[in-house]
């Protein structure tokens, strides 16, 4: 009977806490406007820049100044009919590249026929590896050469009687196994487990500033201290407040995500047409399960530590930190390959949450992994929240003067 009236008294405060962080315009505004604002510019801006920029690269031919331009009309002439480059005329064609008036420079020997035609001859190819453009200046350079190359190379077999089947007896042919689901998959798993470690952390943290340093700072916090509800019940009302601002904030950016995803495939964005972004009832649960438990874990985190700060803008510091050891890892995640098969990965509080969502987005995700994940977490989570009662249970009333 005796834990009625706490379950009563915890969910008074977290309504007491709730309403006022309705109130924070700011809470408001991270956990409901920015995911909507923000993730469709980030996952439709981005693939449609890259776009758009690669058909004007397509479009557009290097700029190229070529010495001995006369040597090798044929080979040059090539790349202007081919929209690869267009050749400009400078007196000093390697200080041009240097001040990027040119994208690139083609050196051509000036006894280039009568090299090729008693074997082999090398051109140059002057590039300058800080600009782009003059690194696809090198690539367009790179493919008109080949080309070329095999030009020469045809004649020459044909006039032995060869093909060039006689010279690359051997060809492969390559077959994509993976259907529009698993790219799908593959794309999710590349931006949803940063975006939701972001969102876990930004969504509750100014609820988090607010409901103890904040309060400390208006004073409000002795109100609190003197009133019936124990420590623990002030702190697990306040945790869930914490913890409701996070969740709504990252389920936001889960539906904004895909839906903006679905809509980016519709309006044509070459990237996002190969894919079929859905993710299936069982693993979305599963994320959604796993998603909750780093929430709470880095609400938690967020309350002890503003609990622990004098003051807002100490415990800003505090949270930098926690923002950092969190998105730093998840921006790394796909690039640490082999990571997700070594058990201590899904020990290390926050990475394993990462690993867990791209692993479940792949469908690779294993049951102990998926255990480990959940039970370490909530371990993480009693701690931390723990440490929250304990730093607040140390709160001291000031007498009035």
């Amino acid at each position: 009977m005796a834990r009625e009236p706490q379950m009563r008294t915890v969910l008074a405060v977290l309504g007491k806490e709730i309403l006022e962080t309705r109130r924070d315009r700011r809470t408001l505004i991270v956990a409901l406007l920015l995911p909507v604002v923000m993730m469709p510019v980030v996952t439709l801006g981005i693939p449609y820049l890259s776009q758009r920029q690669q058909r004007e690269r397509a479009s557009t031919p290097a700029l190229v100044a070529v010495v001995n331009r006369r040597a090798a009309g044929s080979l040059v002439a090539m790349g202007v009919r081919k929209n690869l480059i267009r050749v400009t005329e400078v007196k000093d064609p390697r200080q041009a590249l240097r001040e990027g008036r040119v994208d690139a420079v083609l050196e051509i020997p000036p006894d280039f026929q009568a090299r090729i035609a008693r074997g082999a001859v090398t051109v140059t190819v002057l590039y300058d590896e800080s600009e782009v453009a003059s690194m696809v200046a090198r690539q367009r350079l790179a493919e008109l050469v080949g080309s070329y190359t095999a030009l020469v190379t045809e004649g020459r077999l044909r006039a032995r009687g060869l093909s060039h089947r006689d010279l690359a007896p051997i060809e492969i042919r390559l077959r994509n196994v993976a259907d529009e689901r698993r790219l799908g998959g593959a794309l999710l798993a590349g931006l949803l487990p940063f975006f939701i470690s972001v969102w876990a952390v930004l969504g509750g943290q100014h609820a988090a500033l607010d409901l103890g340093a904040g309060e400390k700072e208006r004073r409000t916090m002795e109100a609190l201290l003197v009133s019936p509800p124990t420590r623990w019940e002030l702190s697990l009302g306040k945790f869930l407040a914490v913890t409701a601002a996070s969740l709504v904030a990252v389920l936001m950016v889960i539906a904004t995500t895909l839906v903006t995803l679905r809509l980016g495939a519709a309006w044509g964005i070459a990237e996002l047409k190969r894919t079929a972004v859905a993710i299936s009832m069982g693993p979305a649960m599963l994320l959604i399960l796993v998603a909750i438990l780093l929430v709470a874990f880095l609400s938690a985190v967020q309350l002890a530590l503003s609990f622990y700060a004098r003051g807002v803008r100490e415990a800003q510091q505090y949270f930098t930190p926690v923002y950092l050891l969190l998105s730093l890892p998840a921006m790394a995640a796909p690039f640490l390959e082999g990571w997700e098969q070594a058990w201590a990965t899904y020990l290390v509080p926050g990475l394993n949450a990462v690993f867990a969502f791209r692993e479940l987005l792949l469908g690779k995700l294993s049951w102990p992994a998926l255990g480990l994940t959940v039970v370490t977490t909530t371990v993480y989570t009693v701690a931390a929240l723990a440490g929250a009662v304990r730093l607040l249970s140390r709160e001291t009333i000031t007498p009035k003067t």
